[in-house]
C-alpha cells in the first residue's frame, strides 16, 4: 500500500496497510555501524514504528498530514514532531513494560543509546561530515532521548504532544 522500497529505507510503518516493515539486516546495522547493540535497542525501534502506528489510530497522522498541506513551509518541522512523538510512544510502551517487571538490567540504557545512535544529527555527521538541521527528518539524538525519556517516565502518552511542545 506504500509503494516499494529498499532496505537501505529502514524500519518504516505505512499508514495503508497499517502494517510495520523492517529489514531484519536494519538490527545488524544499528549494532555495527550505529554502535546500538542489543535486544532493547531492536525493541525500541519496534516500539518507534509501532508509535506510528497509535498515530494513525489516533488521527494524528491524518492531522499532521493536512497541517502539511496548509502550511508548506513548516513540512519537514512538523514531521520531526511526528517522529519525536513516535519516540515517546515508544518510551511509554518501555515505562510501562518495566512497571510489570519486563525489563531487564540495561535495557532502559540501550533503548536511549538506540534513541542516540539514530539521531539525525549523528547521521549527517557520519554521512556527510557536518550537520544540517534543515535536514532533519526524525530529530536529533538529543531530541530523540529526551522524549523517549519523557514517555519512559511518565508512561502517559499525554505527555507526547510534541506538537503543542514549544521546541521539539
Amino acid at each position: 500500500a506504500c509503494g516499494f522500497a529498499q532496505a537501505a529505507s529502514g524500519p518504516f510503518y505505512c499508514p495503508g496497510d497499517e502494517k510495520v516493515y523492517i529489514d531484519l539486516g536494519f538490527y545488524e546495522e544499528l549494532k555495527r555501524r550505529f554502535g546500538a547493540p542489543g535486544d532493547f535497542a531492536q525493541a525500541y525501534v519496534l516500539a518507534h514504528e509501532i508509535g506510528h502506528h497509535v498515530q494513525n489510530v489516533l488521527g494524528i497522522e491524518r492531522q499532521m498530514r493536512q497541517a502539511q498541506q496548509r502550511r508548506p513551509g513548516d513540512a519537514n518541522d512538523l514531521s520531526v514532531r511526528m517522529e519525536l512523538q513516535a519516540d515517546c510512544l515508544a518510551g511509554v510502551w518501555a515505562g510501562a513494560y518495566g512497571a510489570q517487571g519486563g525489563l531487564e538490567q540495561g535495557d532502559f540504557e540501550e533503548g536511549m543509546r538506540a534513541a542516540a545512535s539514530v539521531g539525525d544529527d549523528r547521521i549527517q555527521k557520519m554521512t556527510q561530515g557536518q550537520v544540517n538541521p534543515d535536514g532533519f527528518t526524525h530529530g536529533s539524538s538529543e531530541q530523540r532521548m529526551r522524549w523517549f525519556d519523557t514517555g519512559f517516565r511518565s508512561q502517559d502518552p499525554k505527555r507526547c504532544d510534541t506538537f503543542g511542545a514549544g521546541a521539539p
